[in-house]
């Protein structure tokens, strides 16, 4: 009867060790899982709102075109002033949206705790820096935003880490500022690849 007792404590203690090891490793990677699933709503609701605006910005440069072919210089200015806005709020849609593919990018390259709060230290400053730009736009996105913040902040706080003790505060605002340099990059070649030729009117004037 001793010995059985003996076997029952030791695995109750077996279990107890598992408890504090295994379940808290659980926990977290159902929080990532989780946040990992928001992202992907938001970055679909962005890469949509993106595509409309393309397509709005082909719509209106087909304008344009239009109205410098028919030599009607003011429409041209009208329609060239619309699409001067237009592309500013599509960079900045690109931008929110490749920045949360990077920061998608982080959570799924996460190993173990020690990763945790490196990987996602840079990503919480990158979505504070999001939201204020991004709300006047999409207010839905914006209030997700927030929601997302609370999901990573949840994911950390879930790891034993101090995060204090592995990043500074400077190594954090050099690598927010490389994603954001590198998001900003991106959108630039694309915006450059994606641009029409000008049409052979504008090469005339301009030789003019």
């Amino acid at each position: 009867m001793k010995n059985w007792n003996d076997i029952k404590n030791g695995l109750s203690l077996s279990q107890k060790v598992l408890d504090k090891v295994v379940k808290p490793e659980s926990a977290l990677k159902n929080k990532i899982s989780n946040a990992q699933s928001a992202l992907q709503i938001q970055i679909s609701k962005l890469e949509g709102t993106h595509k409309k605006l393309q397509d709005n910005h082909d719509r209106i440069f087909k304008k344009i075109v239009d109205a410098k072919k028919s030599r009607d210089e003011s429409k041209a200015r009208s329609y060239a002033i619309e699409l001067t806005e237009l592309r500013k709020i599509k960079t900045m849609i690109g931008n929110a949206k490749l920045s949360m593919e990077q920061i998608q990018l982080r959570l799924n390259t996460v190993s173990e705790l020690g990763d945790v709060v490196v990987t996602l230290s840079p990503c919480m400053s990158l979505i504070k820096g999001l939201a204020p730009s991004i709300s006047s736009l999409m207010p839905g996105v914006s209030s997700s935003l927030q929601d997302l913040t609370g999901v990573l902040n949840d994911v950390m706080t879930t790891s034993t880490f101090d995060p204090e003790s592995i990043i500074s505060n400077d190594h954090l605002d050099q690598d927010t500022t490389a994603i954001l340099e590198e998001a900003h990059a991106v959108i630039e070649g694309e915006t450059i690849s994606k641009m029409p030729e000008p049409p052979a009117i504008f090469t005339q004037i301009a030789k003019k």
